[in-house]
This record gives structure tokens, sequence and C-alpha cells, in this order.
């Protein structure tokens, strides 16, 4: 972990800290904002790192906003990997006790349930690879390898005959209708396990059974590629991660310019209010008032 939070690189971490430990104020790490808290066990991007008194401090991003900076000991470091297509084998899946501090009392088994899910990143908790599973850019949860039917990607070209059966999902509930004359379409995607593949045809996407389809399956590879960390998804992910980061400051910075503005504004009205007060004939009365109490006073 030290040599990772050295490098400089905007990173993700799964926090696993002390709850009650302190979050510090982004701009001065002195000035202490809030306990960790509900931001424990959560997934965070990590913006900047300080090394302070041989403890490491992470400056972290969740839910849109920076949230400040607190100490990092046993977090785990998030390693990208090359996105699978990938299904739950729910016979013999089984909630590895990490993914339940993580997703908290969530329904693991009717949430992948006939679910299609991205494999973009994993973590290692005790020795074990936990891989991160995610719908639409979302973290549904963590799962072991050995658990997972992953898609091949593929980019090879097939005959469909026209009445062979083709369905809208992969979980094959909506069945398109028949075509006219056969076509030709793209193999996208290929799940060995399932012996379900997913074509396109121009725009349209559409998934098959193996069996329905005139190709010659035997060639692509049964093991998936092993779980490992890939070096280019490092860049590819910070130029989104930078990206994001960049926006939430520069609307920061704006709320800030505001806000200044906003401040300036109120103390010119007040100089304004009590320079026309002072000047009035009323306003004369009092300051004539006040000197003579002064020398009253003195």
């Amino acid at each position: 972990m030290e040599k990772i939070l050295q490098d400089p690189y905007v990173f993700q971490l799964i926090l696993d800290e002390d709850p009650e430990q302190d979050i510090y104020n982004e701009f001065d790490i002195d000035q202490t904002q809030q306990p960790l808290g509900i931001f424990n066990h959560r997934l965070v991007t990590v913006i900047s790192v300080k090394y302070m008194n041989g403890t490491f401090f992470v400056l972290f991003k969740h839910g849109g906003e920076i949230r400040g900076w607190t100490s990092i000991k046993n977090s785990h470091y998030v390693y990208p990997k090359v996105t699978e297509s990938v299904k739950v084998d729910l016979e013999t899946y089984t909630a590895h006790p990490f993914n339940s501090k993580v997703m908290g009392q969530m329904d693991m088994m009717t949430e992948f349930r006939d679910r299609l899910l991205a494999s973009k990143s994993y973590v290692e908790v005790d020795g074990t690879k936990l891989e991160m599973l995610f719908v639409k850019g979302n973290l549904r949860g963590l799962v072991h390898s050995r658990e997972l039917q992953k898609g091949r990607n593929m980019n090879d070209t097939c005959i469909v005959q026209s009445d062979a059966p083709r369905f809208r999902d992969s979980n094959f509930a909506i069945e398109l209708p028949v075509r006219e004359e056969d076509f030709e379409a793209k193999i996208v995607l290929y799940f060995p396990d399932l012996k379900l593949i997913k074509l396109q045809h121009g725009s349209l996407v559409s998934w098959m059974h193996e069996a329905d389809v005139d190709y010659d399956f035997s060639q692509v590879g049964d093991e998936p590629p092993v779980v490992q960390e890939d070096v280019h998804q490092y860049y590819t992910d910070e130029r989104q991660k930078v990206k994001a980061i960049i926006d939430g400051l520069l609307r920061r910075q704006i709320r800030l310019e505001q806000d200044a503005d906003n401040a300036k504004a109120r103390l010119q009205r007040i100089e304004t209010l009590y320079k026309n007060l002072r000047e009035s004939k009323l306003g004369k009365i009092q300051v004539k008032l006040w000197e003579r109490r002064k020398r009253r006073a003195k």
C-alpha cells in the first residue's frame, strides 16, 4: 500500500479504517470536519496524498463531492483490470464477508439474478481477489472469479437465419419478431458457460442461443483471461476521473466566487446604508450625541 500511495496519479480505494477517525478540511488539514462514519467501506476516488508524521493521508472524493482528508492504514487499493461482461453463477455463489461490509444488507441473490454486469476492477482482501461488479457505473457487489460466468469479446461475422429465435436481452425474456430474410450480423460477445451470444446488426442488438447460429465456437478458448492489473486501464480510468474532478473543482470555484461576490455586495450595501444614515439629519444628531458622551467619559 505504501508504494501505491506514493505514486502520483488519481486512483480509487475502498476505505477500511476506524469509523470514528476524523475527516479534515480539504483546505486546512488541521481543521476537523466530521468522523469518517458513513464513508467507511465506501468506494472513493483519491485526489491527493500527503505523508505526515509517519502516516498517509488522502484527499478523497465520494458522491460527486470532495469530502476532505483522512488517514489511511488498512484500506484496499482498487486494481483496474480489463473490463469483462459477466453474470454471477448463483448455484455456486457465496457472499464473501467483505462484500457485506461494502454493500450492506442488500439481498445479493436478488441483485445478481438475471443481470448482465461489468467487471472493471478488483481488490485483494486477506489474500483473496474479489472482482468489483458494476451496472452503469454503480458498484453492485464484489464476487470471487470462480463464481462468475464470463463473456468473451469477439469481432466476427455470421449469417443469421430469418426465422432463428432472437431476443432483446441476455435473459431471453422478450423475443424479437421474425425477419423477412436471412442477414449477416457481427458476434460481439460469447458466453461459453451459458451458450449464448450477443449480436450486432447496424445499430440493433440481439441475443441468441449458440446452437441457433451457424458458427464454430470451439475455436474460442474456454478459459477466461487471468485476473490481473491492467496498466493501460490506469490511463483510461485516470483521464475519466481527472475530468470529473476538474469539473467538480470548477463548479466549486464558481460557487466560492459567487459567495464572495454576494458577500462583497452585502458589505457594500451595509457601508452605503451606514454612510446615508450618518449623513442624514437624524444621523448627524446621533453622531453629536455620541461625541458628547465620549467627552463626558473622559
